[in-house]
């Protein structure tokens, strides 16, 4: 069996290198350097066609530390965009919007020598990498998406998530909890309760499964904290504004021209990216296939990683038919 498995891997790792890498070899390693109009930090790892990976808001460490199993298949170029980490932070608060890091990526694509790329996507990066797609149809040969669906109008988006905390919590006592420990912090400002039970990671936990798969998101987003979020300019942070938002939403309706291979693994319990609004998303992309993972929320490669990624490899084993 362990000889099967070692055979298939090859098999994979194979097609991919022979039918997708389109660039030179690159060397592993961290790099800071002009990339557009800003200077980005970046390191490379792996080997095998590039795909690329950096939120825009939480930067490259998460990932760095979490999708190790990816550098068998991929040379995973984990970026930090603009103002998160050592990158460069933009003049401008608009620099900050959509469009510029979808050009971002298009600048490191060049920078990379690379032909074509592979994005890795979550939550947010999400719908940066499926704008990458729809503007730069031949130099993307696949997404892989997680904590993500088809998005609705900011308000709905509230009523949504509002809605759901409601069945989670009738549902999961644990869950239940959390909310009163988060509403607990805002009314008292605080992040301890009346008897001083620290409170701090229930805005994390919220994002999570249960308590068990909540202990091994704590730690990244802690680091993710350390190497250094998103920054403000002229003491002003960068929200979506309505504008944004129906920008992207006139985005979805040519969904349904994107014909890249895309895979979306979302977490059966992410909160924040109900099952429904996810299985929306995958029937508006042509080639696409979804995946539920059981026992996860909003980071199904975190919180139940072996079955993530056995799911990411079996879709790898069937994009090559």
């Amino acid at each position: 069996m362990k000889l099967n498995i070692k055979i298939l891997h090859l098999i994979i790792v194979l097609f991919l290198s022979l039918n997708l890498a389109s660039c030179q070899k690159l060397t592993n390693g961290s790099y800071y350097e002009k990339i557009g109009d800003l200077k980005l930090n970046y390191t490379i790892r792996g080997k095998g066609p590039i795909m690329i990976v950096g939120h825009l808001s939480s930067g490259k460490i998460g990932y760095e530390l979490t999708l190790k199993p990816l550098e068998e298949y991929f040379t995973m170029v984990y970026y930090e965009p603009r103002g998160t980490g050592k990158s460069e932070v933009p003049k401008t608060i608009e620099e900050y919007n959509q469009t510029f890091i979808v050009e971002e990526i298009e600048n490191l694509r060049k920078k990379l020598n690379a032909n074509k790329i592979w994005i890795f996507g979550h939550s947010d990066q999400s719908s940066v990498a499926l704008e990458y797609a729809l503007r730069f149809p031949k130099q993307t040969s696949g997404l892989i998406l997680t904590g993500t669906g088809f998005i609705g109008t900011q308000q709905e988006t509230y009523d949504r998530r509002a809605k759901y905390e409601k069945e989670r919590a009738k549902e999961s006592p644990w869950f239940a909890q959390v909310l009163k420990d988060w509403d607990y912090m805002i009314e008292h400002k605080t992040s301890t309760d009346e008897n001083g039970k620290d409170l701090s990671d229930a805005p994390i936990k919220w994002w999570c499964y249960n308590e068990e798969s909540s202990q091994k998101v704590i730690p990244i987003v802690k680091e993710i904290t350390k190497a250094g979020r998103r920054k403000p300019i002229n003491n002003q942070f960068s929200f979506e504004t309505e504008n944004e938002r129906q920008k992207y939403l006139d985005y979805q309706k040519q969904f349904p021209t994107i014909e890249t291979k895309i895979l979306i693994v979302n977490g059966k319990y992410d909160t924040n990216n109900q099952p429904k609004y996810a299985e929306e998303l995958q029937r508006a992309l042509p080639n696409s296939k979804l995946v539920l993972i059981e026992k996860s929320g909003h980071f199904p490669w975190i919180e139940n990683s072996e079955k993530t990624f056995q799911e990411i490899e079996n879709w790898l084993q069937t994009v090559k038919k």
